[in-house]
């Protein structure tokens, strides 16, 4: 018998007052309502967000009370199993987090949680407000939302001049060298070729072009670091294997995302992989042809050594 499909969930996570019921509010009308469930965290007792955006998804779960990342994380689990083992689930679930919620304990409640055999992480989106950046270096909290994003919207972008929102632009991508990072005003996504939330998810997987440039060394802000690594030629795959287990697993707990294509020896197409906290994937892109086999990794995360990280990587190369 074929195994069911797995449901795509999708985190909607940003500091206080970015904005994230509005554009959630936004990307629900592109889905039929009854295929849609949506999984609410609100900090205090009163829930607000859930009536807000009720008349959009088939399904509401609203948490209150405490953050999923900490108090109620076993509680957004249940949530989340119970909607995956419906005689009919919905074909996708949101969960938007509390402006005081760390994504981590977010995806530790989806990817090894009771119902982690019927989920699909399908990305997360983290709504910084564009003229408020200025709270991603005030507040660890802020700077560890856009550290896990695999997208990253800028939100009210219509309050800025152009250089401005470039200057806001720039601050993002330095700050994780791996996201997509888009701009919205008055709850819709404002860049041509992704008017869609889709759209920005589906280049999560297939638009690699931040790395073809990647930011030179390690933007540090904080505690938070985007290290970029490259190598001018083919990884030997053992090799490349052994320093993922032994020396990236020791920064393992300090590691948010990681995001690169590889030129793997033996190997026609390109290695893309990607990673979330201690989950990873590896996939294969577009064969290299005639394009210069090159590999690139950014890592995302705190306390990192770019100097050992550079090392290590450069000596997985083959020859």
């Amino acid at each position: 018998m074929r195994e069911p499909p797995s449901i795509p969930v999708t985190v909607v996570t940003g500091f206080l007052g970015a904005g994230k019921t509005t554009l959630l509010n936004a990307w629900l009308a592109e889905h039929a309502r009854d295929d849609v469930a949506v999984i609410v965290n609100e900090h205090g007792a009163i829930g607000i967000d859930g009536e807000l955006l009720a008349g959009r998804a088939g399904s509401i779960v609203e948490i209150d009370g405490g953050c999923v990342c900490c108090a109620t994380q076993a509680e957004l689990a249940r949530a989340l199993a119970e909607l995956a083992h419906r005689a009919t689930p919905p074909k996708r679930i949101f969960v938007e987090t509390s402006g005081a919620a760390s994504p981590a304990g977010v995806l530790r409640a989806i990817l090894r949680g009771a119902a982690r055999d019927a989920l699909r992480l399908d990305g997360i989106v983290t709504i910084v407000d564009a003229a408020r950046t200025h709270v991603i270096a005030a507040h660890d909290l802020a700077a560890e939302q856009v550290g896990y994003a695999d997208v990253l919207v800028l939100s009210r972008a219509d309050e800025l001049d152009d250089e401005r929102l470039d200057a806001a632009r720039a601050e993002l991508a330095a700050r994780n060298g791996t996201a997509i990072v888009a701009s919205a005003s008055r709850g819709a996504l404002r860049d041509p070729g992704a008017l869609s939330l889709d759209a920005l998810l589906a280049r999560r997987g297939g638009d690699f072009r931040i790395l073809a440039h990647p930011p030179a060394g390690t933007a540090d802000h904080g505690r938070i670091e985007s290290v970029a690594l490259a190598h001018a030629g083919e990884l030997d795959e053992d090799r490349f294997g052994a320093w993922v287990e032994a020396e990236l697993a020791r920064v393992e707990g300090r590691l948010m995302r990681m995001k690169g294509i590889l030129a793997i020896a033996g190997i026609d197409e390109r290695m893309i992989l990607q990673g979330v906290a201690d989950h990873a994937e590896v996939t294969f892109g577009a064969p290299w042809g005639t394009d210069a086999r090159t590999s690139r990794l950014v890592l995302v995360g705190f306390g990192l050594d770019r100097a050992e990280l550079e090392a290590g990587f450069r000596a997985c190369g083959r020859g």
